[in-house]
């Protein structure tokens, strides 16, 4: 189809001319293009968008395999579904047996073969029935040396000068928030997430703030693994993240709307690719980037902080923290669950109530994530920050009170600006001067004022045949 029948909906169409002329696309990338051939066929090509209606992603992995597969075999799709069923079933074991035995490929990719293969056969009415196996299909060698990050670790890769603004959201609302890379910018890069999915942001005046913190981060339908929609949170070390780089890019001039993308190209790619599509007559000319670009960005960021995971590491670094604040009772393992976007029973309710959970339950999820933030941030949050500094405060007023110190005068003092030092010297200098009063380490004082004075730092000696009492500084 030329480019005066562009379609502006996922299919063949556009993803041959969007991946064709992105202007990130890699060499590897390019290549694959070569299996865009066998749409020609009509019966293929009616597979393929059937397909995509499921998943865009599992319609162009299931292209390339099979496009694999048959050029192995030495046969067009075409020709392996004429053949009799039992023949087609040998030939598929045969291809497994032998990628099998080549020790190359990992259980997984060899079993992405046989659902390509299955697919296409059970399209055209020949559904395999043999049972061909794949030997220790649960094993994924390229993971059996990934961990989870420390929250150390988080923070170096996070904060790192190599890191962009950009980069740094997104890596934040994928380990703050638990988000798939997919719910920030889709497969082709058409679609994510929207400064709209941030209900509770304020934007004025070139500033940007919340209303609420931990903030509300909702997932539509359209960028949900599940196709149901759901939300999760984002704590304030997430939020100041999103605050710097949409600031960033208002100082640079770009309108922010209720429509922007979160994570977006940058202006001038933009504006590049607004002209091509132009230039071919297509419609869409989306700002957002592609989950594949996005993966790179953030594992080039790990990468330069010597971190050797996947960019996906971080969905599990949230997951993980999640499931460690289940253990200390912080949060439901319910909860946990909705805000990884997985179907269970809150989602079952969220949907039944017409998208919309009770607040009183919303409220409880916001208490229950603030509460587990602690081992999401890398970072203290301001209200424990403040909270430290009250007590460091109430303990500097309470030892001055002990030298003498009246309230009158503590209130003309400023106590945060106050080091330990400046509240030691202050103390020495209202003892010193209360000793010399009267020239003399001891005072003979009522007996009914020695409580008085051994609230001042004073120690009893003795009591006198008179009334009074002896008293005594300790040095």
């Amino acid at each position: 189809m030329g480019p005066s029948g562009f379609v502006p909906f996922y299919g063949v169409d556009r993803l041959i001319f969007w991946r064709k002329h992105d202007l990130f696309m890699s060499f590897k990338e390019y290549r694959k293009e070569q299996y865009r051939e066998l749409t020609k066929d009509p019966n293929l090509s009616r597979w393929y968008d059937n397909n995509s209606k499921g998943s865009l992603i599992v319609a162009d992995v299931y292209l390339r395999s099979l496009g694999r597969f048959c050029t192995s075999v030495g046969m067009t799709p075409q020709q392996f579904v004429k053949l009799s069923k039992r023949r087609m079933e040998e030939v598929a074991q045969d291809f497994i047996d032998g990628i099998e035995k080549s020790g190359k490929y990992s259980p997984g990719y060899i079993e992405s073969y046989m659902k390509a293969v299955r697919s296409w056969a059970a399209w055209n009415r020949k559904p395999i029935e043999r049972k061909i196996k794949v030997r220790n299909p649960g094993k994924r060698p390229t993971l059996e040396n990934e961990r989870i990050p420390t929250q150390e670790e988080f923070g170096k890769v996070l904060y790192s000068d190599t890191t962009s603004l950009r980069t740094r959201a997104a890596i934040a609302l994928i380990a703050f928030s638990g988000l798939r890379l997919e719910v920030l910018g889709d497969y082709l890069g058409l679609d994510g997430l929207r400064i709209k999915d941030l209900p509770e942001i304020e934007i004025k005046d070139g500033k940007v703030s919340f209303a609420r913190m931990p903030t509300l981060v909702a997932v539509r339908d359209e960028l949900s693994k599940s196709r149901r929609r759901y939300f999760t949170f984002m704590c304030e070390e997430g939020c100041e993240i999103i605050r710097q780089h949409l600031e960033r890019r208002i100082a640079d001039g770009e309108k922010i709307a209720p429509e922007t993308g979160i994570v977006a190209t940058s202006m001038l790619q933009f504006r590049k690719s607004s002209s091509l599509m132009k230039a071919h007559n297509a419609r869409d000319m989306s700002p957002f980037i592609r989950t594949v670009k996005i993966g790179d960005d953030i594992r080039r960021a790990m990468r330069a902080v010597g971190l050797p995971w996947r960019p996906y590491v971080w969905r599990s670094y949230f997951d993980t923290n999640l499931m460690l604040a289940e253990s200390k009772g912080m949060v439901s393992h319910a909860y946990q669950q909705f805000w990884m976007g997985h179907v269970g029973d809150i989602e079952s309710e969220y949907t039944v109530r017409k998208n919309r959970l009770p607040d009183s339950v919303v409220d409880d999820m916001r208490k229950a994530y603030e509460k587990a933030s602690d081992l999401l941030q890398t970072r203290k949050k301001t209200s424990d920050v403040l909270s430290e500094e009250k007590l460091k405060n109430a303990l500097k007023e309470q030892l001055m009170m002990l030298a003498g110190y009246s309230k009158e005068e503590l209130a003309r003092m400023d106590m945060s600006s106050l080091s330990n030092e400046d509240v030691q010297e202050a103390v020495r200098r209202k003892l010193a001067g209360m000793m010399n009063g009267n020239g003399s380490r001891q005072k003979v004082v009522p007996v009914s004022s020695v409580a008085e004075f051994i609230n001042q730092g004073y120690e009893f000696v003795a009591s006198l045949p008179d009334g009074n009492a002896v008293m005594k500084l300790p040095f």
